[in-house]
């Protein structure tokens, strides 16, 4: 089968392997359509924590079921699945809660060539990992499960947004606007952050009551002015990476009382907080990890038209196109939002 490698940072290349085999409760899928996620890229830049080269990057993908193994029901075969690519210990005490999010031998799918992603023709995944898609998700759509459910796992269940509510969403990114448009969904009105112009506009584009530059003066006159005052309800940073100001921004523009959720994934470990500022104004700080016991409200969302993920894909590609996307990713150009690799 045809693979592609992160053989080094801002290299990717393509190789041929042995077609996987599934052994006992796996499955392997024929892949259809993969995603490509910011951690994907992050890989690429050499600045993930966890993902080295090389890798076999992927864990957003969708495809049809073409084998099974032992004590796997057959009927599964031809069944087309999103895969849900965390995998953990199923026996610890978070795991047993239905927290796997946070079980302690938490991996993930396409973190190194031992557990490769779906950058490749097929890919092997535990079976009780896979969700059946109904007959009208495309492949495409169903690459886009897995981003939407950490949407959801940070808007509705972390944040609690709920109608009325003014929330602030730092990072115009895929999983931040996901989180906007679920947030528009509980009935809030939303403010999106970014210092990508074309982001802000696709926020615009999509619903975002307000979008702004993160880096205007006007920033905090304008929250306040449009929270009468108070600051927003919920605050939910999407952006991670290697930078130390979203947290803090999102701390100061919200309300006494209010949420503040850390979404985005950062390099380091530490940030600047104003914890004296967190506790004299009882604010909550909320960590959101993964995605448990998401995947089948925003399967169901989708379904039923509330959310349309085609609205985020701004490019679709082929394999062999993965060197380009990848560099169009890193650099930001052509306006570029997420990139959908289309395999079958």
């Amino acid at each position: 089968m045809r693979v592609a490698i992160l053989s080094a940072p801002g290299t990717v290349e393509m190789a041929t392997w042995d077609k996987p085999l599934a052994g006992a409760g796996e499955l392997v899928v024929q892949v259809e359509a993969t995603s490509i996620c910011g951690s994907d890229v992050s890989a690429y830049r050499g600045v993930h924590p966890r993902i080295f080269p090389p890798s076999v990057l992927g864990h957003e993908c969708a495809g049809v079921v073409a084998e099974v193994g032992d004590g796997v029901p057959g009927d599964l075969i031809g069944t087309r699945v999103c895969v849900e690519p965390n995998i953990c210990c199923g026996t610890c005490r978070y795991c047993v809660a239905g927290l796997p999010n946070i079980c302690p031998d938490y991996r993930v799918l396409g973190e190194s060539t031992e557990l490769p992603g779906g950058l490749a023709e097929y890919v092997v995944v535990p079976a009780n990992q896979i969700y059946e898609l109904p007959s009208s998700l495309s492949p495409e759509e169903g690459a886009l499960v897995q981003p939407l459910a950490i949407s959801y796992e940070g808007a509705v269940e972390r944040a609690r947004v709920r109608e009325n509510e003014r929330v602030m969403i730092l990072g115009a990114g895929p999983v931040g606007l996901g989180a906007m448009l679920l947030s528009r969904l509980q009935g809030a009105e939303v403010l999106v952050l970014d210092l990508v112009d074309y982001r802000l506009e696709k926020a615009r584009e999509l619903g975002a009551e307000k979008a702004m530059r993160a880096d205007d003066p006007a920033l905090d006159s304008v929250v306040l002015d449009w929270t009468d005052g108070y600051g927003v309800d919920a605050a939910i940073e999407a952006v991670g990476g290697a930078q130390s100001d979203t947290v803090a921004t999102a701390q100061r523009l919200t309300a006494p009382r209010g949420r503040i959720v850390v979404l985005g994934s950062f390099k380091q470990k530490t940030l600047p907080f104003a914890v004296a500022d967190l506790k004299n104004r009882e604010q909550s700080l909320i960590g959101s990890q993964g995605h448990p016991r998401t995947f089948t409200p925003v399967i169901d969302l989708i379904a039923h038209g509330s959310l349309r993920p085609h609205q985020l894909v701004s490019h679709t590609v082929g394999l062999d196109d993965l060197p380009d996307a990848f560099r169009m990713l890193d650099e930001r150009s052509d306006g570029v939002m997420k990139v959908v690799v289309k395999q079958a």
